[in-house]
């Protein structure tokens, strides 16, 4: 039986609808994979691409321009659990709760005009103090991204091409990788201002404007706010365009797409019952990955390497550049599972894999070996970031879906605060003995943990809609 009445809310009151066989999802839900998705996907994901080329920035310049300065290993650690750690914590809780209240898109577009504004500042001084406000403040920017980019992009997709059409949009940002490499390369160390000057008026001049003017809002959202003629209108016209080169479309499945429609966020009711395990496991599992696979492998990586001798060209060349091309196959691949494979089971693989190559730096110090790591490695740890990305978006309803999303990746991020002060002594006491207590931490408790948390307690999603994976 449905129940079609309003009901209280323990967050908002009487302004809760459930709607058994929400029309506008289930008509998105029976849409074929075509380039109506394609493009609008590919927008969030230049979106993610684009200012995540900001994200740990000081771990880039680091080397080339402050330590030289005189900046400590604990002042940059500070800078890190500034930036990628309250920054990001901040933006992604302020940008979950609004995404939820008013929209992706109004939250999407704000982010990338935040990001560049306190992007800005940082060419133009030394002082730690005003390094790591910035650095905050840009760090803040980039959360409201993550708390909408990719729920935007599921709640788009088909179910059963919800992975295809993930893994292959996020090719882009593979590509969009690159640009801080070919940057890096023409500026660093002597012209590193422009490094930063460069992002910043991309952030402006592309991608801003690609959010305000050619993505739509959210139809699910709309609906589950109760705004169904606007939803309407806009899945009006995706049908439209898809019949003229697919023929007639089937007949929406209202059994698998259960919407509760409601005006404000319950966010209570993130926290109980099954959501509230479900997020406990998501925040353990984010957590011990941004302390490890994420941000504790990829922010000391440029020092590490460094250390063994290597010089600016050559760590922007091989990280930035080249690996992010093999960062393109490996998701090109990756897109041909399809919903064959449970996404559970592909990030406990991919983690585990992922920290025995990290482990072989223990024994392979040549340049030649540690390149070849690098180029497998890095590709694999971003597929991890990335799927669980996906995972993380799926596992909540549309109601507080951003907000749920929010809090879980939000507080994994506070290991990006404490992870880099337990990192440092780490990569620091270790040093001459080729940093190997950084290598075992990123590795075992920031990798394969987590991995095996997720494969063994994750949630089933294959192939299912995201009403169904949702409750």
């Amino acid at each position: 039986m449905t129940d079609d009445r309003p009901h209280s809310s323990p967050d908002t009151g009487p302004t809760t609808t459930t709607t058994r066989g929400g029309h506008i999802a289930a008509r998105i839900d029976r849409l074929p994979l075509t380039r109506v998705q394609y493009l609008l996907a590919a927008i969030t994901q230049v979106y993610w691409g684009m200012l995540i080329d900001t994200d740990g920035l000081v771990g880039r310049l680091y080397p080339f321009v402050w330590e030289p300065q005189g900046m400590s290993t604990f002042q940059f650690s500070v800078l890190l659990a500034g930036n990628i750690g309250a920054g990001i914590l901040s933006g992604q809780y302020l940008g979950g709760f609004l995404s939820d209240r008013f929209g992706r898109k109004k939250i999407l577009v704000a982010s990338a005009v935040a990001d560049a504004i306190f992007l800005w500042p940082i060419a133009h001084t030394s002082d730690f103090w005003w390094l790591l406000l910035w650095n905050y403040l840009y760090g803040a920017g980039l959360g409201l991204m993550l708390s909408t980019n990719n729920v935007y992009l599921h709640e788009i997709a088909p179910p059963n091409m919800r992975h295809r059409l993930a893994m292959r949009t996020q090719l882009i940002t593979a590509v969009c990788a690159i640009v801080p490499g070919v940057l890096g390369l023409m500026f660093v160390p002597e012209n590193w201002r422009w490094f930063i000057y460069v992002l910043v008026i991309i952030q402006l001049v592309v991608v801003t404007p690609l959010g305000l003017f050619f993505l739509p809002e959210s139809p699910r959202w709309l609906e589950s706010k109760g705004r169904t003629e606007e939803a309407d209108r806009i899945v009006s016209r995706w049908e439209a365009r898809i019949e003229r080169s697919h023929g007639p479309l089937p007949e929406p499945d209202l059994s698998r797409n259960p919407v509760v429609q409601t005006k404000k966020v319950p966010l209570r009711e993130l926290f109980r019952g099954q959501y509230g395990k479900r997020i406990l496991l998501i925040m353990i599992v984010w957590s011990l990955a941004y302390a490890g696979i994420v941000y504790g492998a990829s922010s000391y990586l440029p020092t590490y390497l460094v250390d063994n001798h290597w010089s600016s060209d050559e760590v922007f060349l091989w990280v930035s550049i080249i690996a992010a091309l093999t960062r393109v196959g490996g998701f090109y691949i990756a897109s041909f599972t399809g919903e064959r494979v449970e996404r559970k089971k592909f990030l406990m693989t991919v983690g585990i894999a992922w920290a025995a190559l990290f482990c072989l730096l223990l024994v392979f110090h040549g340049k030649p070996a540690q390149i070849i790591i690098i180029l497998v490695a890095l590709p694999l740890g971003t597929l991890w970031l990335f799927n669980m990305y996906n995972y993380t978006s799926q596992a909540f309803p549309t109601r507080f879906r951003s907000a749920g999303y929010s809090w879980s990746n939000g507080i994994g991020h506070t290991a990006a605060v404490w992870g880099p002060m337990l990192i440092a002594p780490l990569f620091a006491l270790t040093a001459h003995q080729g940093h190997w207590g950084w290598i075992l931490w990123v590795a075992l408790p920031g990798a394969v943990l987590p991995s095996l948390l997720i494969g063994k307690f994750g949630i089933k999603q294959r192939g299912q809609t995201l009403e169904e994976t949702a409750t």
